[in-house]
């Protein structure tokens, strides 16, 4: 590691939304597109022998001006003695904490090449199911923002609504009791809340915010659909990790700690002190995972015929390729279930316009023949 501190790391030009893409400009972040190539890049480079200071040149020449800069600061670190992962880190949020954790696993294995290449794997499938996602549910939300508008409509046209008498009160087309502009900005008002509502919780969810990983885990991890996008990527990459580390020779303390960090769920990291303490019993490798309590029976059954066999880095090798697999169908099938939501919200938003509009006229009925 290189005694430059972070302070005195090259400060970096964060471009505007005019020279860079927005995703960068404005999250930080290099795109999922980017990141693909960009694994798939160093992959091939260092597979084929190119060292990695070449290719870091090489990103200079391409990409946006961020990357370009990234990648000139990068340069500096890894000449001045920094792991390239290292100098990953000292990029701010460019790139996502899993590529570097995963990184730093392959440096400890000797293996840099390999995790560039599953995660160059593991970047596509993620845009793969990026697009089944959207497909899935770009017409649901249009036709859900249609609906939104023929209501927004109706309540607009409520305010030119007038009752026959004093004593009756005016046609209700919604039966929401919202009228004119006014109601028109409340109904916004509150979809609005709605929308932020559910998005602020998923980020939250997403990032972990009062380690929320540790209850939501255990209580989805067996529901269909939901559970397994939760937990197979995740098994996926320990069991990829964890086979690099024990090919590599890697000590068995830091073969298990990379290895779940490398999961990037925080349900499962909070095994490490769990987990490391019992390697420092002189327990195995499936023992010391048991004892965590978080993983599958199944996953800690494949990790004990690998140790009795002799063959657990193998054994765990093709382990990371069925949970992968497992995961990519999880994925699809996590994009038809939320179209068929979005289906299901429109569906509801009809029957009650349907239904509000019946009852409304029945009341118009029933007031004439009483009169």
């Amino acid at each position: 590691m290189s005694s430059q501190s972070p302070s005195a790391a090259p400060k970096r030009t964060i471009p505007t939304a005019s020279n860079a893409k927005a995703s960068e400009a404005y999250l930080g972040g290099i795109s999922l597109n980017r990141l693909e190539a960009y694994c798939r890049r160093f992959a091939i480079g260092l597979r084929s022998g190119v060292d990695i200071l070449r290719l870091l040149e090489n990103e200079t020449k391409h990409g946006s001006p961020r990357h370009r800069d990234v990648s000139t600061n990068m340069i500096k670190l890894v000449r001045g003695g920094e792991t390239l992962s290292g100098a990953m880190s000292e990029q701010g949020n460019y790139f996502p904490t899993l590529l570097m954790r995963m990184l730093r696993a392959g440096e400890h294995a000797g293996k840099v090449d390999h995790c560039f290449r599953e995660m160059a794997d593991h970047y596509a499938e993620l845009k793969r199911a990026r697009g089944a996602f959207i497909g899935q549910i770009i017409f649901p939300v249009i036709s859900l923002a249609l609906a939104f508008t023929v209501i927004t409509l109706m309540i607009f046209i409520n305010g030119f609504m007038k009752s026959g008498s004093p004593n009756e009160p005016a046609f209700d087309l919604t039966g929401i009791g919202l009228r004119g502009v006014s109601g028109v900005v409340i109904f916004w008002s509150v979809s609005f809340v709605l929308v932020a509502s559910v998005a602020l919780v998923s980020f939250g969810i997403w990032k972990n915010w009062f380690q929320c990983h540790k209850t939501l885990v255990p209580l989805v991890r067996n529901v269909p659909v939901i559970g397994p996008v939760f937990t197979t990527s995740a098994l996926s990459r320990l069991s990829m990790t964890l086979s690099m580390m024990l090919g590599a020779g890697v000590d068995a303390k830091r073969s298990i700690r990379e290895a779940l960090l490398a999961t990037g769920n925080h349900y499962y990291m909070g095994g490490i002190e769990t987990a490391v303490n019992s390697i420092d019993k002189g327990n195995s490798f499936s023992e010391s995972l048991e004892a965590t309590k978080l993983l599958p029976a199944e996953f800690i059954q494949v990790v004990e015929i690998g140790e009795l066999s002799g063959s657990d880095s193998e054994s765990l090798e093709r382990m990371a390729v069925t949970y992968r697999e497992k995961a990519q169908s999880a994925l699809a099938q996590f994009a038809i279930a939320s179209g068929l939501a979005v289906w299901l919200m429109i569906a509801a938003v009809i029957i009650f316009a349907i239904f509000s509009i019946f009852f409304q006229i029945m009341q118009v009925y029933t007031n004439a023949l009483k009169m």
